[in-house]
């Protein structure tokens, strides 16, 4: 009989003033924001939008919420660079956290992910940092490129440029790609220039530069790690799939609330809201995310305020109700599936740990 590897949880830290105000930031933003957006909701309305979803609009969203959930365990086990990591471990790992994620504040999610590669697969912390840091730079960098091509597809005062404007995204996507490639290189680059021109002005570096240096020093050192050519160009390519199966996720349910635009402004308003996500000074997304859609489908679709707000509300109670769902099942399936090296015990599945930091979230 093996037994499981005994797995050293860090202590909670003591929460310092800066956490204390970024936290508050946090909740006072999402409060004023969420008493702002239910004001603007008719609950009629809200009612009537809700019968427009058909059964068969529900099923093909929540079959493609699922998708984006497997494309992300595919792509997690990309960026860990061990082809010997079984999916049917690490599917379980990524719905629950993904509910995690959409359900806890301040991003405290995103360390369960760390800690059950640990409990469940014994890789180390470090693989875990890196593998979600670099799921996370990649999905904002296709958010961006897909956005910005929406943008110059849907603008008629872009309709004589276009040609050139798409050379322009393309030309952006490709040195971003190869400016995140060697990230870590350029990091360290700028540093010693900024150490440099320091030493000439003064002998000693404030307590802050050293801080500052030491965090860009560990950013970069996360880069490095996905600085493999196969790694990055497969975690890039089924990077598309995510943002694709989160894109047909609220495209069928837009569909079928009524919206009836063309797919450059459609990928545009989508790609708005699924950048929400990341935004920092928020709760769990709650009222940055309503209100992402509030702009989108104002400024490009023409929907009435109250109406665009009532469709924010769904979009995002959709996917709060769809990663519970899911990640009860993978909470379920996680109790159900020994640790890797452990044909006899089951590893308790941890709590999620405070954190002082934690990778954006953009999908």
């Amino acid at each position: 009989m093996t037994e499981t590897t005994p797995v050293s949880i860090p202590e909670r830290k003591p929460i310092n003033t800066r956490q204390l105000i970024w936290r508050g930031l946090s909740i006072l933003v999402t409060v004023i924001l969420l008493i702002y957006l239910i004001g603007n909701v008719e609950w009629d309305e809200f009612g009537e939008l809700l019968g427009r979803v058909a059964g068969i609009s529900l099923i093909g969203a929540f079959l493609s919420y699922l998708s984006l959930n497997l494309f992300r365990a595919i792509r997690f086990r990309v960026l860990l660079d061990k082809s010997e990591t079984p999916l049917r471990v690490l599917i379980p790992i990524t719905l629950y956290h993904n509910f995690l994620v959409r359900l806890l504040p301040f991003k405290l999610g995103e360390i369960s992910y760390i800690v059950l590669l640990r409990t469940r697969l014994n890789y180390s912390m470090e693989s875990g940092v890196s593998s979600l840091f670099g799921a996370r730079i990649l999905e904002l960098l296709i958010i961006v490129v897909v956005f910005a091509f929406g943008i110059v597809m849907s603008g008629e005062q872009f309709a004589s440029q276009r040609d050139g404007l798409l050379v322009v995204v393309a030309a952006v996507f490709i040195s971003s790609v190869i400016g995140l490639y060697y990230a870590g290189t350029i990091i360290r680059l700028l540093l010693r220039i900024m150490n440099n021109m320091l030493d000439r002005a003064t002998s000693t570096a404030p307590s802050f530069i050293e801080k500052v240096n030491s965090k860009l020093e560990e950013m970069a050192v996360e880069f490095d790690r996905i600085r493999h050519p196969r790694l990055f160009t497969s975690a890039l390519f089924i990077t598309f799939f995510t943002y694709t199966s989160s894109f047909l996720t609220n495209f069928i349910l837009l569909t079928a609330i009524g919206l009836d635009v063309e797919l450059p402004i459609a990928i545009t308003i989508i790609s708005i809201g699924m950048f929400a996500s990341a935004f920092p000074f928020s709760v769990s997304g709650f009222g940055v995310v309503e209100l992402s859609w509030l702009f989108g489908l104002t400024q490009f679709a023409g929907f009435p305020e109250s109406e665009a707000t009532s469709v924010g509300f769904l979009l995002h109670g959709f996917q709060v109700v769809a990663a519970t769902l899911y990640g009860l099942i993978g909470y379920i399936l996680i109790h159900l599936t020994p640790p890797v090296g452990s044909d006899t015990q089951v590893a308790p599945v941890p709590e999620p740990i405070q954190t002082t930091e934690a990778a954006p979230e953009a999908s």
